[in-house]
């Protein structure tokens, strides 16, 4: 496929990487890494190997002989979401270069609705080109991990309160868990930016391509009948760990202990499985929640710029 140029204005002209320079943007994409031509080999081979798109790599050929500038490439997930990865700007107009390539990326990829970036905190000079091509910034996301110990393990009551129930996942729960999410994210402290950029079905079929989906590691809560909340936890085995993909409640739920109560249950679930260290991620902002995970013996590993932009599909 040939290149297709874009002028964004007079000093920069974005393209689709053709394939003989994929080499050279790649080197791009891993310089601030200190990887070089070695590590930008094995980038592509990655990619070839996990099945990478990479006609969604882009760059800028601003410079008099046409020298690959700033790179930008969108892998995209389940639910019409897309990874962005990008090189490291060093000046201000780089920054103006990648917002250019970052623009003209985000309206050709196809079946996206939402691209995201996570970035180092300080990965600045990055973080001001997603916000110059229109990026949503979500804040901090604290990356938490629980070292496996029995004895961390609080002890809970079998029964639950009046009215509270829980069930394991089935796909013929699939609309209630559909409506418990959709209940747990009224008034959240998670993200709440996020709040209608996706449908519900489109977050849950991200959720079930998170790691190994077990449906014996998802659990509903209702409250007098009603869906109210949910636990779900997805096994790595790349990683060999266990990751706390969602825990949220609905309104009426919260307060009650009940959170404590279904993380309790996952532990429990997770004595007899070889991946038993557990891992989440949680909006900075979030305090209840990072005050339950210290309770329950996470600790913080690092932590990651979130940004988001909405993409508007093609008619159908």
């Amino acid at each position: 496929m040939p290149p297709i140029e874009l002028m964004t204005d007079s000093q920069t002209k974005v393209v689709r990487i053709p394939p003989d320079r994929r080499l050279e943007a790649a080197e791009r994409l891993v310089a601030a890494s200190g990887a070089g031509a070695d590590g930008a080999r094995r980038f592509l081979e990655a990619a070839r190997t996990h099945g990478i798109d990479l006609n969604n790599l882009w760059g800028d050929i601003s410079s008099p002989r046409g020298k690959i500038g700033e790179v930008c490439l969108l892998t995209p997930g389940a639910g019409r979401t897309a990874m962005a990865f990008t090189s490291t700007p060093e000046t201000t107009m780089d920054q103006h270069r990648l917002a250019a390539v970052l623009e003209r990326a985000c309206g050709e990829i196809q079946g996206v609705v939402l691209a995201q970036a996570l970035l180092e905190p300080q990965e600045k000079s990055i973080e001001a080109a997603y916000l110059q091509a229109r990026f949503l910034s979500l804040g901090s996301l604290l990356y938490l991990s629980r070292p496996w110990d029995d004895a961390l393990v609080p002890v809970e009551e079998d029964t639950w309160p009046p009215g509270v129930s829980i069930e394991p996942y089935g796909e013929h729960l699939k609309n209630d868990l559909i409506a418990a999410l959709e209940a747990s994210y009224v008034d959240t402290l998670d993200c709440p930016e996020l709040c209608g950029m996706r449908t519900t079905r489109d977050v849950l079929a991200s959720h079930l391509a998170t790691g190994a989906f077990d449906p014996t590691l998802w659990w509903l809560l209702r409250v007098d009948g009603s869906p109210a909340g949910a636990l779900l936890l997805n096994e790595s085995p790349p990683l060999k760990h266990t990751e706390l993909v969602y825990l949220g409640l609905a309104p009426i739920a919260r307060g009650r202990g009940l959170a404590s109560r279904l993380l309790t249950i996952g532990l429990d679930a997770l004595r007899k499985r070889p991946h038993r260290q557990l891992t989440c991620a949680v909006d900075a902002r979030n305090t209840p929640a990072r005050a339950l995970y210290k309770r329950f013996g996470f600790v913080e590993t690092t932590q990651r710029h979130a940004l988001v932009r909405p993409i508007t599909p093609e008619p159908a």
